[in-house]
């Protein structure tokens, strides 16, 4: 902790910050001080280290490092804890295995690479340097058969976050954003409960970013705006977002957070075609239920209820 002690005092200060002032601040010798510096170097922060005056930092690394992430950040639950991997396996894997353990609720993990990342249907997850790659631990207390509501909700928070930084996305059901027709965000929950009770929610959220995507099938924030994403700032933006979201969920139910998902639906209204249970309904997406699920209306006449599956736009019927 002392090292993002010292990164706290060297924001606020903006100029020199004495070693032996830094010492006292913090309770430390000025041994540890030094070494905690020597590893912020290491780790990217360009400090300078001039002798008689002390330490100033000038700049920090783009990376999604603890101290980065919740310096400024404006949320009291979610990212109050945040783990973070330069690469692991999959931060859903890494998040699942701490939630085990018994971690406390809005923990974050978020990694700069995975190399097993985890997609819908157990699809893998492409990722690389660059993007925003998460996992939040949530323990709401809802009724498992509740728990798709959650993914629609992550689904309207990354909408709102992405608009807030100038991007018409959409929705387009169950959880994929999408700007200008590509996919910008992938989101997959997975949960332990019990017959009545949930123990917790893993919720992962990939959002393109800075990185390198296939364009012909996926867009990136950069390739949207035309420069370089901050990304801690949009962190911050989107676990406030999230908060914000989360804590109306479980104050107010799902109803206001499904009418949000149906503002910003690019789905209902839409001819669709969706795989589900190796069976293939076509119709006009009519609307979202309570539980997350997508009601289709067939040619027929039929309304289908669809609890997940793959959703296809299609231009006609």
């Amino acid at each position: 902790m002392t090292k993002e002690e010292i990164l706290y005092v060297l924001r606020e200060s903006g100029d020199y910050v004495s070693g032996e002032s830094l010492a006292e601040k913090l309770g430390v010798s000025r041994a540890a001080v030094w070494k905690h510096i020597h590893t912020l170097i290491k780790e990217g922060y360009v400090i300078d280290v001039q002798q008689g005056r002390g330490y100033r930092l000038l700049s920090v690394p783009d990376r999604l490092y603890p101290s980065e992430v919740r310096y400024g950040l404006q949320a009291g639950l979610l990212g109050k804890r945040v783990v973070h991997f330069n690469t692991t396996s999959s931060t859903n894997t890494v998040a699942r295995q701490i939630a085990e353990r018994g971690v406390q609720e809005g923990t974050v993990i978020i990694a700069e690479n995975q190399t097993r990342g985890k997609g819908r249907l157990g699809r893998k997850w492409l990722t690389k340097p660059g993007g925003v790659w998460m996992s939040l631990v949530l323990k709401p207390e809802i009724d498992p058969m509740h728990a798709s509501s959650i993914t629609l909700l992550a689904a309207v928070s990354v909408t709102k976050a992405l608009r807030g930084a100038g991007l018409e996305a959409v929705i387009k059901w169950p959880n994929d954003v999408i700007v200008n027709g590509k996919k910008i965000c992938g989101i997959l929950t997975e949960m332990s409960a019990e017959t009545d009770a949930v123990n917790f929610i893993i919720l992962g959220i990939g959002v393109n970013v800075n990185n390198d995507v296939p364009l012909e099938t996926a867009t990136t924030m950069k390739s949207e705006l035309g420069r370089n994403i901050d990304r801690v700032k949009f962190v911050q933006s989107l676990l406030e977002t999230l908060e914000e979201d989360y804590l109306t969920f479980k104050k107010e139910g799902f109803t206001p957070i499904l009418w949000s998902w149906r503002r910003y639906s690019d789905t209902l209204g839409r001819p669709v075609e969706v795989t589900y249970q190796n069976e293939v309904i076509r119709g006009v997406a009519q609307d979202v239920d309570e539980d997350g699920s997508l009601l289709v209306k067939t040619a027929e006449g039929s309304i289908r209820k669809i609890v997940s599956g793959d959703c296809k736009h299609l231009k006609h019927l």
